[in-house]
């Protein structure tokens, strides 16, 4: 089938478009815009994009706007400079293109006055969880208290991502991803690691955190995921860190983690989970309950908030969890790859092909060739 290039899709703005995300099927598109909307397009037939409903998000720039995995329903999430962060659920009974069809059936607020940068949701069996990151490193862990519903969710968990608090004026660069996958990287198993963790990555300025969520039961017998230190750190970036993404791939003997920075260059790393360096216990919950804190402040938080700020950050939740040391995942740098001005990067789903774009609007694929080199092979933009 022949390629046709980039299809212009008809925005009805002049503001910049800051934030794009398919769905799990490449069907439906939503955009987030400086002009403080977001659009949903619908895919008729194979090449035709169709608006089918644009609204007023927020009250300011919508920074990021992402759907929730197809298995739970056609809900998004979006986070912008108002400070808000708001969940939509689509009403079918209502018209396309009248601005009802996606309601608002939640929203928060930044609990420490700092806006919300980022988001993602990942999708465990039957279970859907959202995490969110201020621009100021607050990183926090959500779930619907029902899980057939959306429209009230609670904070599990919240951790500082920085070990010392980002100075007033800073630039800084704080996105956040999951492992798009049913579980963790089968060696990682192999290794020890719980089938329920969940993988998550969180760019920190010049570096990138890599965690696993594991769940831990409390002296309660409740059990939840909690956010624990990062099993390692990816480094090697001349500057920001603007993006970051981790491969679907479970079946390798390593993880793919890909990032992109305002040094110019995409790199992609490689992350195993020796064996012996997780707990060993099947059930992290069980080594947890070995070694109870005390005293109400969070295992893995590297400052905690006084006042308001410690109850927003959810220390009294952690008095009753335990923490469980994850032991430092080896990395490689396996490949850096010079894409001037490059923001975005992402795996295509259920592939080995990386996907970069960049200011100059057009977007390169990347993939590794047999003797273990990262080559491009092919570039392709409006003007193909």
């Amino acid at each position: 089938m022949a390629t046709q290039g980039f299809q212009s899709l008809a925005h009805n703005s002049n503001d910049l478009v800051l934030t794009a995300h398919f769905n799990d099927r490449g069907t439906r598109l939503v955009t987030g815009s400086a002009d403080h909307r977001i659009r949903v397009f619908d895919l008729k037939g194979e090449a035709d994009w169709q608006l089918t409903d644009l609204w007023r998000g927020h009250n300011g720039e919508v920074l990021e706007v992402k759907w929730n995995g197809s298995k739970m329903g056609q809900v998004l999430g979006s986070v912008g400079e108002d400070l808000k962060l708001k969940i939509w659920q689509e009403n079918t009974s209502e018209a396309t293109n009248s601005g009802r069809r996606f309601r608002c059936v939640f929203s928060q607020s930044s609990g420490n006055s700092v806006v919300y940068n980022s988001l993602d949701f990942v999708n465990p069996g039957k279970e859907t969880y959202l995490v969110i990151v201020t621009r100021d490193g607050l990183l926090s862990l959500l779930e619907p208290i029902n899980p057939e519903r959306f429209d009230d969710w609670r904070e599990i968990d919240q951790i500082w991502v920085c070990d010392e608090p980002v100075a007033r004026g800073v630039e800084t660069s704080f996105k956040v991803c999951f492992q798009q996958a049913d579980q963790p990287n089968i060696k990682a198993m192999t290794a020890g690691l719980d089938k329920t963790a969940l993988s998550l990555a969180v760019t920190a300025i010049g570096d990138v955190k890599v965690y696993r969520v594991l769940k831990m039961l409390g002296h309660g017998g409740q059990e939840q995921y909690k956010l624990q230190d990062p099993v390692t750190e990816l480094k090697g970036a001349d500057g920001l860190v603007r993006d970051v993404a981790w491969s679907q791939e479970i079946w390798r003997a390593h993880d793919w983690i890909a990032t992109t920075a305002a040094d110019g260059y995409i790199r992609v790393y490689e992350m195993w989970t020796p064996k012996g360096n997780v707990p060993n216990s099947p059930n992290p919950s069980v080594a947890a309950r070995k070694t109870p804190t005390t005293g109400g402040e969070m295992a893995t938080k590297p400052r905690a908030p006084s006042g308001i700020g410690a109850g927003l950050a959810g220390a009294s939740l952690a008095a009753s969890f335990a923490s469980v040391k994850l032991g430092h995942h080896e990395v490689k740098l396996a490949a850096q790859l010079k894409h001037d001005g490059v923001w975005k990067v992402e795996w295509l789903r259920n592939s080995h092909t990386l996907v970069s774009s960049g200011d100059n609007g057009q977007a390169r694929m990347w993939k590794q060739a047999h003797d273990g080199n990262w080559h491009e092979f092919a570039e392709f933009g409006p003007d193909n």
